[in-house]
């Protein structure tokens, strides 16, 4: 493997912050009616000013196993490539999961191996036997991507794919 999961440090909170104002990364996320404050519709860009570093990383970074994020370094290279997260969702009783892969480090199988690398750390721990995302199925290489990694579509609706992977051994 050639990819890790690096926990940022406070110093590391500039690549997040580059990451998420970079439209070419960031288009996945135009118009998707997100509504939080900084979000820009138009670009899918969104705004992480320093003021806020500390307060993410209080909420992402210690509060396993409600949620959890990491970036995706490359040991190769020594640079990063993307970030990794899960959390959980209340509604459906199970943690879902999320990548973003810079735009310059797509297309080199750095979200699968991201994927494959978060589940292993989530299902280490025994109040997580399951993970879902839904995606737009007209989001082919992140299905694609899921879908390597292990995931399972479980069913179709309103344009959305809706996948799931669970723990070996964990109840259907």
């Amino acid at each position: 493997m050639r990819l890790k999961l690096h926990v940022p440090g406070l110093k590391d909170m500039s690549y997040r912050q580059g990451l998420l104002a970079d439209p070419d990364t960031m288009s996945y996320n135009a118009m998707n009616g997100f509504d939080a404050e900084g979000y820009d519709p138009s670009t899918g860009c969104i705004d992480f000013p320093v003021t806020d570093w500390r307060y993410w990383r209080d909420v992402w970074l210690y509060r396993e196993p409600a949620r959890y994020s990491a970036y995706l370094l490359d040991e190769d290279t020594g640079c990063f490539v993307g970030e990794i997260c899960y959390y959980y969702d209340m509604e459906r009783d199970s943690h879902n999961v999320g990548v973003i892969i810079e735009h310059k480090h797509r297309n080199k199988g750095y979200a699968t191996e991201g994927l494959k690398l978060i589940t292993e750390y989530a299902f280490r721990r025994e109040e997580i036997d399951c993970l879902h995302v839904d995606l737009p199925l007209d989001n082919e290489p992140a299905l694609r991507a899921y879908m390597t990694a292990g995931f399972r579509e479980v069913r179709q609706d309103g344009g959305t794919c809706h996948l799931i992977l669970r723990k070996e051994g964990a109840d259907q």
